[in-house]
């Protein structure tokens, strides 16, 4: 259904791509890369040594039993060595450090044995094929591509851009997502509560969700089941330059719920009322001044399921990101299910765990952040421990990385 949905309506009416900015290395993590980024430099920029020992020049020198090579320097990292090391001449080096010109081999220092300012070597040291030294560009080569256009820059990208001499990266800019939710039992805080009121999980819940799908949410407030006050709200919205929208609530048949009459009067323009799945087939998905808009349902667990299998892959979509749907795996019920209606597929919270078996689901308690979503098609109500189903897990970039590869 995701994949089906998306392709028909989300993916093809998505604006384009945002604006990209170079943004200075150490502000660019979890941002999204708008070019191929290849390598500035060479890793390692110069011939290493992996030992701490004597760097020895043998080229020409007959290698024999007890050889001993004269010491003319020693290297520390972030050192080197101006002159050549001649045949037959030793160098004192520390890991990491510039191998001079004219060494062919570093020595463990375990090896060696040094009297004055020479060093004997045994032959056993002088024959092997390991020779210590790390050569140039041998981990990476100077313009070779290190991160794809559309990648969620992690901590270890940031490493190795750093080593290959990137100063700033061309990333994508975050999406404007103003969000409201509708309402007129709804407060911000508990110390506004009074009988017939409750606090807008919405608002915390959405807030959270945007940031996590790499987005910059705007909360535009609380809004009472008013023609008016919506009016304003979609006024506030096409004055506020937002790249997505988002609501929840308002969206049933009932005599408050007004959020539809209230979106196309405003000037939007309706793509899709329903969906065909459970949560979410009252949701509407639209456009307002060109920008998508998602009106969504009340209930907090259908905004969280519906921000993973809908909302969340338009945003990551919006930004570039290559990899933009729910993961999607096959995992074994734990336990038995029984649903209550089997005629619309219906899209349960989880919690995923992996058994010397495979992978395992149990429906989520309504106190757990689930960690997938278990798919159950229309046309069967009872599911026993032990059936396969379809879940998608809850999107995160390092879920993404681990399943996709």
């Amino acid at each position: 259904m995701n994949r089906m949905y998306m392709a028909a309506v989300a993916v093809k009416e998505m604006p384009g791509l945002p604006d990209a900015d170079l943004v200075t290395l150490s502000k660019v993590l979890m941002r999204v890369t708008a070019r191929t980024v290849t390598a500035l430099a060479a890793v390692p920029g110069y011939d290493q040594a992996l030992r701490d020992g004597y760097a020895l020049a043998t080229d020409g020198v007959q290698r024999q039993e007890g050889m001993q090579f004269r010491v003319v320097g020693e290297i520390a990292a972030g050192s080197q060595m101006s002159q050549r090391l001649e045949a037959g001449s030793a160098c004192r080096i520390m890991t990491g450090g510039m191998v001079p010109e004219g060494a062919d081999q570093v020595v463990p220092q375990e090896e060696c044995q040094v009297s004055g300012a020479t060093v004997t070597v045994p032959a056993d040291s002088l024959r092997r094929k390991n020779t210590f030294i790390e050569k140039k560009g041998s981990q990476i080569a100077k313009g070779e591509e290190l991160v794809e256009a559309g990648t969620i820059l992690q901590p270890e990208h940031l490493a190795l851009l750093a080593a290959t001499r990137h100063v700033e990266i061309e990333v994508y800019r975050r999406p404007r997502v103003g969000f409201f939710c509708t309402g007129s039992e709804l407060v911000d805080a508990p110390g506004a509560l009074r009988p017939g009121l409750k606090v807008s999980a919405n608002g915390y819940l959405l807030n959270g969700l945007i940031r996590q799908f790499l987005a910059e949410p705007e909360d535009l407030g609380r809004v009472a089941d008013r023609k008016g006050e919506l009016a304003r709200v979609f006024e506030k919205i096409s004055a506020g330059n937002f790249d997505a929208m988002i609501s929840t609530g308002g969206m049933g048949p009932g005599k408050y719920d007004l959020l539809e009459e209230a979106f196309v009067a405003a000037g939007g323009e309706i793509l899709s009322r329903t969906l065909p799945m459970r949560p979410g087939q009252s949701t509407l998905i639209g456009r307002l001044d060109g920008k998508p808009f998602f009106g969504l349902p009340g209930p907090p667990g259908a905004v969280r399921t519906l921000m993973n299998e809908v909302v969340g892959p338009a945003l990551l979509q919006m930004q570039g990101v290559r990899e933009y749907q729910p993961v999607v795996a096959r995992a074994r019920l734990r336990e038995r299910v029984e649903l209550r209606r089997s005629d619309v597929l219906l899209v349960k919270a989880g919690m995923l765990s992996m058994t010397e078996d495979g992978q395992e689901v149990r429906l989520a308690g309504r106190l757990e952040p689930p960690t997938c979503f278990a798919l159950f098609p229309p046309g069967r109500e009872v599911y026993p421990s032990g059936s396969e189903v379809e879940v998608h897990l809850s999107w995160s970039p390092e879920v993404a990385r681990l399943f996709r590869g």
